[in-house]
């Protein structure tokens, strides 16, 4: 298709479809996968290529240069491509030929399908050990290229998936943790699994509840505020994990003034970890498309953590993520 003939302006995907990245582009050419175009034109999206044949370098160039997000594929194909990727994610991750930036969001594209999949099986194994695979990928990741909490929520998804905020909080909480300077490479790792695992108790709350586009009602916030105690039975006896990630998911929404909950304990009784969980996972939240609420803009969330600080967060955790934030 000649440069010309390319449409310019993308708009929402068709039901089924789901956009391709100028990033995923570059790994799935090779796929055997059909792409399609999605004019402002056509009801429907119009075959580019073929399954099983690759796009010339030339049209690769001109469709990333061109910043070509209004191709489209499959949804069923794309999930079928990422568990075809997920066994090599550590390759990719590790590919230097590809910029940082880029890396995440081949790990958070990858990873998305099987985060849904093992989330919504009966038993959490899956899940936990997926949380393991993916957490070390973040770390590794964060702490080797510098990666810093700018470009992340530059290139990230923003909206109200589950896995969009969990692989968003994970690369967060490794940032700020790095960030603070007391912890282990070991310890970087198994933050960002406290983080992958800490809304794992959202599983036992009714979706339509999670999705509500209005206010809640008293009964459905009492209900969502049961998520934190519901993820640590889910957690206690897996084996897999650590008390400290039982109390990640416990304490999350607890505050250092002793007004949060599930059991509104004070900061002194408070894990260091979920402190630092709950400086990022607060953060994500407000930078995040919501059925309820337009998300925030960076300096906006930076200025909420930080005139929150000392009495939601952790002084000390608060103030150094602004810190990050305001000085990239």
């Amino acid at each position: 298709m000649p440069a010309a003939a390319l449409p310019t302006k993308r708009h929402a995907a068709p039901r089924g479809f789901v956009w391709l990245s100028p990033t995923m582009l570059r790994q799935l050419n090779t796929a055997h996968i059909a792409l399609y175009l999605c004019s402002e034109d056509s009801e429907r999206p119009v075959l580019f290529r073929q399954a099983d044949i690759k796009v010339d370098e030339a049209t690769l160039e001109e469709l990333i240069e061109s910043k070509g997000d209004w191709l489209c594929i499959r949804a069923t194909d794309l999930r079928d491509a990422c568990a075809g990727m997920i066994g090599s994610l550590g390759d990719l991750v590790a590919d230097e030929t590809l910029s940082p930036a880029d890396r995440f969001k081949i790990l958070q594209v990858v990873v998305s399908f099987e985060v849904q999949r093992t989330l919504n099986a009966v038993d959490p194994a899956q899940y936990i050990t997926l949380s393991a695979n993916t957490s070390r990928h973040i770390t590794t990741l964060v702490s080797e290229t510098g990666l810093v909490p700018n470009e992340l929520f530059a290139i990230a998804r923003h909206d109200s998936q589950t896995f969009t905020h969990v692989t968003n909080t994970a690369g967060y909480a490794v940032m700020l943790a790095d960030r603070l300077g007391c912890y282990s490479d070991n310890e970087l790792k198994q933050i960002a699994m406290g983080a992958m695992l800490h809304d794992i108790g959202k599983r036992c709350i009714p979706r339509h509840i999670l999705a509500k586009p209005g206010r809640l009602t008293d009964e459905e916030r009492k209900l969502i505020q049961t998520h934190p105690l519901r993820g640590y039975e889910e957690l206690v006896t897996c084996t897999e994990v650590t008390d400290q990630h039982r109390l990640m998911a416990y304490q999350h929404h607890e505050r250092i003034d002793g007004t949060g909950y599930p059991v509104r304990i004070p900061g002194s009784e408070i894990h260091p970890w979920s402190k630092l969980l709950s400086v990022v996972d607060v953060f994500e939240a407000l930078t995040g498309s919501r059925p309820y609420r337009r998300a925030l803009a960076l300096c906006e969330a930076a200025d909420y953590v930080e005139s929150h600080a000392g009495t939601q967060f952790d002084k000390e955790i608060a103030e150094c993520w602004v810190a990050a934030i305001k000085c990239n």
